[in-house]
Order: C-alpha cells, then sequence, then structure tokens
C-alpha cells in the first residue's frame, strides 16, 4: 500500500474502490477460478464485450470493454462466466453492511464504489488511516478473495482520484499541502468526468498532462468545460463542496440481445420486458414520467433507430406498453445487437388533470400498481401483462453500474 508526500492535514473522505468487483465475487464463490484470467459476460456470444475481467487477465489486455472474440485471442487461458447479478447485489449489501461497521456510509456511487464523510477527530492523518485499513480489513471478511482500494483526500473527487491511483488493495492519501502537485503524474484522462472525446479534445489544445490542466486559470478551464470545469479547478485544489445535483431525469433499461434473439420481434418481445422492469421502479419511487423512448443499435455498420414521444404525466405499465407498440412500428427490419428503453422526464408529482370523465386514478393504473405488490409479495414476474408473455424467460435482469437494483427485482 502507497501513500504520497508527506504533510499535516484534514481529510474530509474516505473513498472506497472495490477491485474487478464482479469477477473477484466470482472467484470468491468458486474457488476453481481462484488464481486464474477470469472475464464475466452478459452473453455467451463471440460479439458481446467482457463486462469486468480479473486482475489475472488484465496483463494479457483483457479489460472491461474488450469484446469476448479479441479477449480470448489475448488470453487463450481466459475462462467465461455468464454474469449472475443477483449474486453481486448479494455480496454489495453484504460489504456495505461490512464497510458500516466501521463509519457511515455518505453516499453509493455505484454497485462497487462508496463514499464516507469523516467528522471531528476522523479527519486527523492517523485515524483516518486507521479507518481506512478497518475498512478493508471488514471487506476481506466479507470474503478473502475481495480486495477494495481506498483513498483519503480533502474532498470527495480527489478521494475519488487517489483510490484511482494504486490498484489492487492500495490505500493512497492526498494532502491538501500536497495539491495539485500530487496529481501532476496523471493525464487528464484518469480524472473522473474525462472520457475519451473530452481527453482528445484536450490533446488537441496541447493538454495532455494534469500539472497542464492545473496551469489553467479557473476562468480558461471554464472555457474549456463549462461551469464542470471551474468546479474542477476548485476540486484540483483540494476545496470541498458538493457539486449541484441535476435530479434524476429517466428510468432505463438496455439490453444485448443472445444470437437466438436477433430479430425484431423478439428484440419487441424484450423491449417490452426491459419497459416493464422500468414502469415498475417508477412506481416504486412513486415518480411519473413525461416521456418514452426507445432505442435500437442493428449488426454491422447500419445506422441505430431511435424514437421517442412526450406524455401526459403517466406510470401506467399499459400506456406504457401501447405507445411502445407505436413507436417501434418505424423501426428497420434489420438485424438487432441491443435494444434501449427509457422513461423520461421522471418528475415527482403530477401535474396532469384528468379529463370531466376519467377516473383518477385509471382503472389501468391500479392494476399495474396491484401487479406491483403481488409481484414484490410472491416474487418477480409472479403476475404480468399478456404483452409479456413470450418475453418473460428472456433479458434475465442484469447490473447497471450506477444504479444498484433491489433483490426483489430479481
Amino acid at each position: 500500500m502507497q501513500g504520497l508526500a508527506a504533510g499535516s492535514d484534514s481529510f474530509n473522505w474516505l473513498f472506497v474502490d472495490l477491485n474487478a468487483y464482479f469477477a473477484s465475487v466470482e472467484q470468491q464463490d468458486r474457488p476453481e477460478l481462484r488464481g486464474k484470467p477470469v472475464a464475466v459476460v452478459q452473453v455467451m456470444t463471440p460479439n458481446t464485450v467482457c463486462i469486468a475481467a480479473s486482475y489475472q487477465a488484465k496483463p494479457f489486455g483483457v479489460k472491461t470493454g474488450v469484446k469476448v472474440r479479441d479477449a480470448q485471442k489475448l488470453c487463450p487461458e481466459l475462462t467465461l462466466i455468464l454474469a449472475r447479478p443477483r449474486l453481486y447485489v448479494e455480496y454489495h449489501h453484504r460489504i456495505l453492511e461490512a464497510i458500516e461497521t466501521c463509519l457511515p456510509i455518505d453516499e453509493v456511487l455505484s454497485i462497487d464504489e462508496a463514499a464516507c464523510r469523516l467528522v471531528g477527530s476522523q479527519r486527523q492523518e492517523a485515524k483516518a488511516r486507521a479507518l481506512a485499513l478497518g475498512v478493508k480489513r471488514a471487506v476481506r471478511g466479507v470474503g478473502e478473495v475481495l480486495t477494495c482500494s481506498v483513498g483519503l483526500a480533502p474532498n470527495r473527487y480527489l478521494a475519488k482520484v487517489a483510490s484511482d491511483m494504486h490498484k489492487p488493495d492500495g490505500l493512497t492519501l492526498l494532502r491538501h499541502a500536497d495539491l495539485p502537485q500530487a496529481l501532476f503524474g496523471l493525464k487528464p484522462g484518469d480524472l473522473p468526468g474525462i472520457g475519451a472525446r473530452t481527453e482528445a479534445r484536450l490533446k488537441a489544445k496541447g493538454l495532455h498532462t494534469v500539472e497542464q490542466l492545473c496551469a489553467l486559470t479557473r476562468p480558461q478551464l471554464g472555457q474549456l468545460n463549462g461551469v464542470w470545469g471551474e468546479r474542477l479547478w476548485h476540486w484540483l485544489r483540494g476545496e470541498d463542496f458538493d457539486a449541484p445535483s441535476s435530479g434524476r431525469h429517466s428510468i432505463g433499461r438496455q439490453h444485448v440481445l443472445p444470437p437466438e434473439s436477433r430479430s425484431r420481434d423478439a428484440a419487441l418481445a424484450i423491449a417490452r420486458k426491459l419497459l416493464d422492469s422500468a414502469a415498475a421502479e417508477l412506481r416504486k419511487q412513486e415518480l411519473w414520467a413525461r416521456g418514452l423512448g426507445v432505442a435500437v443499435k442493428f449488426l454491422g455498420d447500419r445506422p441505430a433507430f431511435r424514437a421517442e414521444r412526450r406524455i401526459d404525466d403517466c406510470r401506467d405499465s399499459f400506456v406504457f406498453q401501447d405507445l411502445l407498440t407505436r413507436l417501434w412500428s418505424a423501426c428497420p427490419p434489420h438485424k438487432p445487437l441491443l435494444v434501449s428503453v427509457w422513461l423520461a422526464d421522471v418528475t415527482e408529482s403530477s401535474q396532469r388533470t384528468p379529463g370531466l370523465f376519467e377516473e383518477t386514478p385509471a382503472k389501468s393504473t391500479r392494476a399495474s400498481e396491484a401487479m406491483d405488490t403481488l409481484n414484490r409479495r410472491f416474487g418477480a414476474g409472479t403476475l404480468y401483462p399478456a404483452s409479456l408473455h413470450d418475453s418473460r424467460t428472456a433479458a434475465r435482469r442484469g447490473i447497471a453500474f450506477r444504479k444498484v437494483p433491489d433483490l426483489d427485482q430479481f
């Protein structure tokens, strides 16, 4: 485990990043996989991508996003594992409980990341380090194969950066007195929020290192990246503040189609199931949607299909399914590879005024809510609209890194 240059500062945040999470859980659950190169996939097809890779696979160039076909060429000994989302969620909750035996979690950022705000004497370096080591032991207590990298820093953004600096099983301290110089060895793409396109745009302007970014003034960085760029200027210097939340704007689902489901009709059946799942979550969160969309990516170089429609405030599965059917009628008859659906512009309160002869709520909305109640009590899929009958065993519930599904959704 490594830290940075000496100094005496308070640490406001502790960030936990689980290492190679999906692959590590598989190795924990299946001892015969330990010490071997492993990749987790959503479907067993050479055209899909790896969603996780063990540290034994990474030296071969196998990592998240690499096509299975390419991964097998890079590492002939690679073992492919079909993803088991429910297992990952079960371990996720056990790990959160373990972390909270050490200190409270301020926010769960994803299925493999959590941030803890340090208070009072916890901010002192010796105590912050002791807490970090305690968290690492607690995670190992859930499973001997499970490790995490921990970052300590003056703000949450830099604590996340620190957690990425030494993997696996690292502990990195970014002290206020060492900033921003302690970051000068990083590239812009190492910073959260700077993706491949933004990094390419920065390189085109001659900005290849974080040191060059830090040499810019706050207005200059703002000109490059708007309001976020100005916030970044402050974050890189250790200032602790939370970015304003933009709120939740959509609830979506997507699914890579296995070879046997790569037809227009099969893709629609899966889109229906995905939409039903999104609608159930909408109602569980007591939200309303003001839009619905669907997108399809096709095999080859054919352009993707995308359609979206504005609607009055709605949480009714039957209305959603009817609208999906109408949007789907414009979908080209090409061979689909991936289907996505989303409920857009979600809101906490409905501003819709029912018509004079309209029931409040409508019978179909009440039917949707009744199905939710029965499915929570007796298990997902106990009751479903007739339109979902042909797809009830398709599109297994997957994992979205940012939104961890509840166990009752499986």
